[in-house]
């Protein structure tokens, strides 16, 4: 029963902090500066965390003066909003997202960039607006696994999204994220992968008495082909996740392949 009760009340709580989320961005952020409502996103995201009782434990972060493309593993939704809590970041996402009611909505007006997996083609636009934030000085996200896991293994990295970063000679920052009990085992309740829906991960996640999101920032890497950064970085995330790296070839890797995104975010 404490269980059910736990539930009920932090799926109350989130939708009246998805109310707050509507509200802001509808009639506060056109009164905002840029600044402000970068603030305001980081910090309406930690709130989110703080209701599903999600502590978020990062490491520092490097210190970077222009902009930088981030890429990280995807084990859950919450993996968005754990990294929003640490940086103000643009996401890429699937084009679908942008339909979803009232969280499509928002997730545009924030900044979130979405691709059509459909279309081949689609990638190059992405990349422009890619390049436009990060001559700005903004970090984009992507999941370059392309689509989410239980947090187990790490799946080869799709090397399109890397091509902003290569043409402008910008670093690639990988980020390992993963989720654990407060008695430090893995969490896979918090996976949003396989044949789970979003309502049945919500619901296990809202379980919980707490989960903690353990955000592990590492050291820029570079390269001069995307194939080349994306075997570096999965290198790199792999090596702290845990699992057994492959050997980085500095060329075109074996079993890194496709340059359309299937995110189940």
């Amino acid at each position: 029963m404490r269980t059910l009760i736990r539930r009920i009340w932090r799926i109350i709580s989130l939708a009246l902090h998805l109310v707050v989320g509507v509200f802001l961005v509808a009639f506060v952020f056109g009164f905002y500066s840029p600044l402000q409502r970068d603030r305001t996103t980081t910090r309406w995201a930690a709130r989110l965390l703080r209701i599903l009782h999600v502590r978020s434990i990062t490491s520092r972060m490097p210190d970077l003066p222009n902009g930088a493309l981030l890429v990280a593993n995807h084990v859950s939704w919450l993996d968005i909003f754990v990294l929003l809590s640490a940086r103000r970041v643009h996401f890429v996402s699937k084009h679908e997202v942008r339909a979803w009611p009232v969280i499509g909505w928002l997730a545009h007006r924030v900044g979130t960039l979405f691709i059509e997996r459909a279309k081949k083609s689609d990638t190059a636009r992405i990349n422009q607006e890619m390049h436009a934030l990060l001559l700005s000085g903004a970090w984009v996200a992507v999941f370059p696994e392309g689509t989410s896991t239980n947090g187990s293994k790490l799946l080869p990295f799709l090397p399109s999204l890397f091509q902003p970063a290569v043409s402008q000679n910008l670093p690639v920052v990988p980020v390992a994220l993963d989720y654990v009990s407060p008695d430090d085992k893995r969490a896979p309740q918090v996976a949003y992968s396989d044949d789970i829906s979003f309502t049945q991960s919500l619901w296990n996640i809202c379980g919980e008495s707490e989960i903690r999101a353990r955000l592990n920032f590492l050291l820029p890497v570079s390269g001069s082909h995307r194939r080349e950064l994306a075997e570096r970085a999965h290198h790199e995330i792999a090596s702290a996740l845990g699992f057994n790296p492959a050997p980085v070839s500095g060329g075109s890797p074996a079993g890194i392949a496709g340059d359309l995104p299937d995110v189940k975010q």
